[in-house]
């Protein structure tokens, strides 16, 4: 999904889903490799479809500040712009107070005492399925395949 700005403005992609260009044959590469490259193309298009949108709807509202530090001629350089909203973000209340809860997560995760249960349920249970199944259906295969899923 290409990520484009144009005249300073965010240019929303014109369609949803995007297929993987030079996408292999199902039988032409090892499976864990291509659903590998599937889900990375199914994240970017999460990013430009849903999370880039959000950040250049707060970039247009912040447009003086954020372009303040961009050059003219950079104005439409999606890098440029993102990392000049992000100067300024990083100075914001709730990015500083993410960077502090941050060393306490991570060592709640490290000691093990973390209750994750709350903590992005929908995605741990999409995860759950898809590494059951690939789990599963490397299982169906070993007496052929061995165990090629490592």
């Amino acid at each position: 999904m290409p990520i484009v700005k144009k005249n300073c403005e965010y240019c929303a992609p014109h369609h949803p889903k995007p297929p993987v260009h030079g996408r292999p044959h199902d039988w032409e590469m090892h499976p864990s490799w291509i659903a590998g490259m599937e889900a990375l193309n199914a994240y970017s298009d999460w990013v430009s479809s849903f999370v880039l949108p959000i950040a250049f709807q707060w970039i247009e509202e912040h447009k003086p500040e954020v372009y303040a530090s961009v050059p003219e001629d950079l104005k439409d350089d999606v890098g440029v712009v993102i990392a000049a909203a992000f100067r300024l973000i990083k100075e914001l209340p709730v990015y500083k107070n993410g960077v502090e809860k941050s060393a306490a997560y991570e060592a709640d995760v490290a000691s093990g005492t973390y209750d994750s249960s709350k903590t992005n349920p929908v995605w741990t249970g999409i995860v759950k399925k898809v590494r059951t199944g690939t789990e599963e259906a490397f299982a169906e295969q070993a007496p052929l395949i061995g165990d090629t899923q490592e």
